[in-house]
């Protein structure tokens, strides 16, 4: 169990993955140097593409920015309510529960991912649905055209949102797409934002390795 304060640092490391430029990303908390005990690590699903050719040949060490710790904060305050959990003015942490390693895979999309259009995805908004009312950090769903998926609010800007899917979307038989994964990030608009009830997970992916 970690308690998150200001003393301990929460780090991302991107280590080198092809030549097109891609790094995967990793989330590494390191521990003090007087316990002996080494750097806790947990790999992401999550594909960094950088702009800068020579950084993606060599691992670089980033720490987590200001949106990356409340991203994280609001995800796990939302964790412990759904499991009726207090909340408390310290954030407390088990980083080897599996909820709280796929909220570091979300965190890692929304600082890390590129977005795809959601153009020919999603069924039309007309109005059956009810409004569901969000903010970053709210889970929702998408009415696409294989089926309702989960997914999470990352950004919003305007009538612009981004989300971070929690389910594959089966894009098969769609041109111009060859597949959408768990974890990746999709631009869609605020009427496409659908209460989570209508794709509830029964079960969280568990596609994370912890070192």
């Amino acid at each position: 169990m970690i308690e998150l304060t200001s003393e301990i640092p929460f780090l991302w490391r991107l280590s080198p993955e092809s030549s097109e430029g891609y790094c995967s990303v990793s989330m590494v908390v390191p521990c003090p140097p007087e316990t002996e005990i080494a750097d806790l690590t947990i790999e992401t699903s999550v594909l960094s593409l950088s702009s800068d050719s020579s950084r993606s040949e060599t691992e670089e060490t980033l720490e987590w920015n200001q949106e990356d710790v409340d991203l994280f904060i609001r995800l796990v305050n939302q964790s412990q309510i759904n499991n009726n959990q207090p909340i408390s003015e310290s954030v407390h942490v088990d980083l080897t529960d599996p909820e709280i390693i796929e909220i570091v895979h979300i965190v890692a999309a929304a600082g890390f991912g590129v977005a795809f259009t959601s153009f020919g995805l999603l069924n039309e908004a007309d109005g059956r649905f009810p409004v569901h009312n969000f903010e970053i950090g709210s889970f929702a769903s998408l009415n696409t055209v294989s089926g309702f998926v989960s997914c999470v609010v990352v950004d919003v800007e305007d009538d612009d949102v981004v989300c971070v899917l929690l389910d594959d979307i089966d894009v098969r038989l769609i041109e111009d797409y060859e597949q959408l994964c768990c974890h990746d990030l999709l631009l869609v608009k605020r009427i496409d934002l659908l209460h989570p009830e209508f794709a509830e997970r029964k079960s969280k992916p568990n596609t994370s390795v912890l070192h």
